[in-house]
């Protein structure tokens, strides 16, 4: 078999276990950035429906965890993983390890907030390896802290150049000085799944 039989006969079944397995992370995060020094953990669980095989909508729980650390002010690098579990039994798949550098461009109490970022990593949402960028625009206001965000997804295992999309929109509502809610919806390429995540500040 040639070599790029091969590739596009991998790519294709790389492509149908994630259109299968409708998986993928859930953003939990806004254009806020963390100081110099500072450290958050994320915890969240997202929830969708995907069909299997045109049959009955399953539904898949996906915990998650996102790692992230100030290396200056306004620079933020982080770490997200999770896994996916199926209501239709089975065991837990994993859905990958992506890394992300976010960068915050502006931040105004009482306004807006504007962040954009970049990453990338091994996931089911990449079929693989990939890369991915972010902008992200936060509400700071407090009666309605709204958060919006844009995620363009380049799956590198696709034998031409292709973009997936991502987007999500959620609250970020305040619990403590140092922890914050994020309920949030999100859209990958046509799939909806919502999500709950709690930030703690370490």
């Amino acid at each position: 078999m040639k070599t790029s039989v091969r590739a596009v006969l991998m790519v294709g079944l790389l492509i149908s276990t994630f259109l299968l397995s409708g998986c993928f992370f859930n953003v939990f995060q806004t254009a806020r950035t963390l100081r110099r020094g500072d450290v958050a953990l994320t915890l969240g669980m997202g929830l969708l429906n995907v069909a299997l095989g045109g049959g009955e909508p399953n539904p898949i729980l996906t915990p998650q965890a996102r790692l992230a650390a100030g290396i200056s002010d306004g620079v933020e690098l982080g770490l997200q993983s999770g896994i996916m579990i199926s209501a239709a039994g089975g065991q837990p798949g994993f859905l990958g390890v992506v890394t992300d550098l976010k960068v915050s461009v502006f931040d105004e109490p009482g306004a807006f907030a504007l962040a954009v970022g970049f990453g990338g990593g091994w996931s089911v949402p990449m079929a693989g390896w990939g890369v991915q960028g972010s902008v992200y625009l936060d509400s700071n206001l407090r009666v309605l802290p709204l958060y919006f965000v844009y995620r363009p997804i380049f799956p590198l295992a696709a034998e031409d150049f292709t973009v997936w999309h991502q987007f999500a929109a959620g609250l970020h509502l305040r619990v403590s000085d140092t922890a914050r809610l994020l309920l949030e919806v999100d859209n990958f390429n046509g799939i909806w799944s919502i999500g709950l995540g709690l930030e703690l500040g370490l």
